[in-house]
C-alpha cells in the first residue's frame, strides 16, 4: 500500500477528521480530494461492519479509471472477500467483514435536462454515500437530494471514538473542483455566505420538524455541510515536485485560479463570463420596489417583455423595464415545459396583471408567426395568431445569435462611467435580474460555447437548456447598444437616494439575524 503523509491540522487531516453530516471537499488538481474520500471510505467501511456504501461517479468510464484504482490503491488486498473485475461483474466488493462497496455511475442513458439521474441507485438503503467529482455535467442538483433520501443505513459502529455515530454513519461525501454550477450555488455559495456573516436562503442547516431552522447559543443557524477546500499545495509533499512545476509552467489565468489554486472561478468557455451574481442579482423586492417608485413618477415607463415558444421543451416568458439611465431589469417571468398553449398564454396575462402591463409589444421567438399549433383545436393557426386573438400582441425579436449574445454582454459589462441605480456605486452594469428567476440565474451560469473536435471554443454556444438566453435576447432587440447611452461623467442621486430613502438590501442584510 502507497504511504500518504498526512500533516496536523492540514487540509486532509481536517477532512479526514470530519464528523459532518455532509461532508464536500474541493479544491485544486491533486489536493488529496479522491484518496482522501477513498481512505474515509475504507476506514468507515471497517469500523461499520455490514454496512453499505455507495462510491459513485458521473459515467462508467470515470468510474472504473480513477474511482475505483484509487480505492484498490488504499485498501489492503486481506480484507477484500470478493471483487469481481470482468466487465458484466456487479462492480460491488464486498469486504471479509461483510460490509459492501457498491460502484456506480449516476447518469443513465435518455436523460433529459434536469431530470434525475438516479434512477439505478435509488433501490437501495445506503450507510455512506461518497460521489466523486460533483461537479461533472452529467450530475445535477435533483440527484444529490435524492441520494440524500438514500442514507437511511443503521450498520452499527464498532470503533473506538466516542463521538462517532453510533449507526450509519449516514454521511455524504462529495469531492468537487471548483466551479460555479449548481455545486456552487446549492452547497458551496451558502457556506461562503454563512462565514462572511450572511444568511443564504439555501443553507443547507438543521430545522425541526416543522422545517423552522433552529437557532444555535452563537443566534446563528448550525449548517449541515461541512466544508474542506484548498489549492494543489496543501497536497505538495503528496506529489512529485515536477507535477506542480508542470501546472505552475502549463496554466494561465481562470485555469490556475481553478485548477491550481482551488478558487471557485467561472469555467472557461462561459458565453457570459461577466455574469456574476454578487453584481447582477438584486432581491426580488428591490427590483419590485424600484419598479413601482418608476410607476409613480414616470407615465412613460418603457415595458420589456420577451417570448420564447415551446411545448415539449420550456417555454419561457420574461418581463422587465427600463429605467431612465438605460438599465434593464428583469422582473419576473415563466419557465416550464409540457405547458399547452392555453396556459402559457394565461400565465402571461397573469404576470401582466400583477405588474399592470397592457398595451406592450412581445419581443418573441420568429418561429412562432410560422408555426402551426398542434390539435384539433388549434389546426392552421400560428402561435402568434393565437396570442392576438387573447389580446397579446408579439412582435419578432432579432433572432441573430451573434448579434444578442455581443448586445447581452454589453449590458452585462460593468462601465467605468455608470451608477449602479439602486446604490450609486461606480462601474455598474446596465442589466439586474431578480433573485426570484433561479432558471434564469442557472441557465446563464451554464451557458457556454461549443467546441470543436480537437477542444477548441468556436463561435457558437451550445444549444441546450438556453431558453431564457434566447428570451433575453429578444427582449433586448430593440434597447440602443451601450456605447450610445449617455453616460454621467460625475455622480448623480440615483435610485434609493433619490427618494431619501434607505437601501432596501441594506435594511434586509442588517436584519438577516434578527
Amino acid at each position: 500500500m502507497p504511504t500518504f503523509k498526512l500533516q496536523k491540522d492540514s487540509l486532509q487531516d481536517r477532512f479526514l477528521k470530519s464528523k459532518g453530516k455532509i461532508q464536500l471537499y474541493g479544491g485544486g488538481f491533486a489536493n488529496g480530494k479522491t484518496s482522501g474520500a477513498c481512505i474515509k471510505c475504507i476506514q468507515i467501511a471497517k469500523d461499520y461492519p455490514g454496512a453499505n456504501i455507495l462510491m459513485a461517479r458521473s459515467t462508467y468510464p470515470k468510474l472504473n479509471d480513477t474511482l475505483r484504482k484509487e480505492f484498490l490503491k488504499w485498501c489492503p488486498p486481506d480484507w477484500i472477500e470478493s471483487f469481481p473485475k470482468s466487465a458484466n461483474a456487479s462492480n460491488m466488493c464486498t469486504l471479509k467483514n461483510g460490509t459492501t462497496i457498491n460502484f456506480r455511475y449516476i447518469a443513465q442513458q435518455g436523460k433529459i435536462g434536469n431530470e434525475s439521474t438516479t434512477s439505478n441507485l435509488l433501490s437501495a438503503t445506503y450507510d455512506l454515500i461518497i460521489v466523486d467529482q460533483m461537479e461533472d455535467p452529467e450530475i445535477v442538483h435533483k440527484d444529490f437530494l435524492d441520494l440524500l433520501g438514500r442514507l437511511r443505513g443503521m450498520a452499527r459502529y464498532i470503533g473506538d471514538d466516542p463521538d462517532m455515530p453510533r449507526t450509519g454513519p449516514r454521511w455524504f461525501i462529495i469531492t468537487t473542483n471548483p466551479t460555479r454550477n449548481w455545486v456552487y450555488r446549492e452547497l458551496v455559495r451558502p457556506i461562503h455566505d454563512y462565514n462572511n456573516g450572511t444568511m443564504n436562503e439555501k443553507l443547507l442547516c438543521e430545522t425541526d420538524n416543522t422545517g423552522k431552522i433552529l437557532i444555535g447559543e452563537n443566534r446563528l443557524p448550525t449548517p449541515m455541510i461541512s466544508l474542506y477546500e484548498g489549492s494543489t499545495y496543501e497536497n505538495q509533499e503528496n506529489l512529485e515536485p515536477d507535477y506542480i512545476q508542470t501546472l505552475e509552467a502549463s496554466y494561465k489565468g481562470q485555469m490556475r485560479s481553478r485548477f491550481l489554486m482551488g478558487e471557485w472561478a467561472s469555467y472557461e468557455g462561459l458565453v457570459y463570463p461577466s455574469f456574476n451574481e454578487d453584481i447582477h442579482v438584486l432581491s426580488h423586492n428591490t427590483i419590485v420596489d424600484y419598479y413601482e417608485r418608476l410607476s409613480m413618477v414616470t407615465d412613460s415607463l418603457t415595458i420589456l417583455e420577451g417570448y420564447d415558444y415551446g411545448m415539449a421543451v420550456p417555454y419561457c416568458y420574461l418581463c422587465g423595464f427600463c429605467d431612465n439611465y438605460g438599465n434593464v431589469f428583469l422582473l419576473d417571468g415563466e419557465y416550464q415545459k409540457e405547458y399547452l398553449i392555453d396556459d402559457q398564454i394565461k400565465d402571461i396575462k397573469a404576470h401582466r396583471e400583477n405588474y399592470r402591463i397592457a398595451n406592450n409589444m412581445i419581443l418573441s421567438d420568429p418561429d412562432i408567426f410560422r408555426r402551426k399549433a398542434v390539435g384539433k383545436k388549434l389546426v392552421g393557426k400560428s402561435i402568434s395568431d393565437m396570442f392576438l386573438e387573447d389580446g397579446l400582441v408579439c412582435t419578432r425579436g432579432n433572432n441573430d445569435i451573434s448579434n444578442g449574445i455581443v448586445k447581452v454582454s454589453q449590458y452585462l459589462a460593468p462601465v467605468k462611467n455608470h451608477q449602479n441605480p439602486i446604490t450609486g456605486e461606480w462601474n455598474a452594469p446596465h442589466l439586474y435580474v431578480s433573485d426570484k428567476l433561479e432558471w434564469w440565474i442557472n441557465e446563464i451560469s451554464d451557458y457556454y460555447w461549443q467546441k470543436s473536435p480537437s477542444g477548441e471554443q468556436i463561435d457558437k454556444p451550445v444549444d441546450k437548456d438556453d431558453h431564457a438566453m434566447d428570451t433575453t435576447k429578444y427582449m433586448l432587440s430593440h434597447r440602443p447598444n451601450i456605447s450610445t447611452l449617455i453616460k454621467p461623467t460625475r455622480p448623480e442621486v440615483v435610485g434609493w437616494r433619490q427618494w431619501g430613502e434607505k437601501d432596501i438590501e441594506e435594511r434586509e442584510r442588517n436584519s438577516r439575524y434578527g
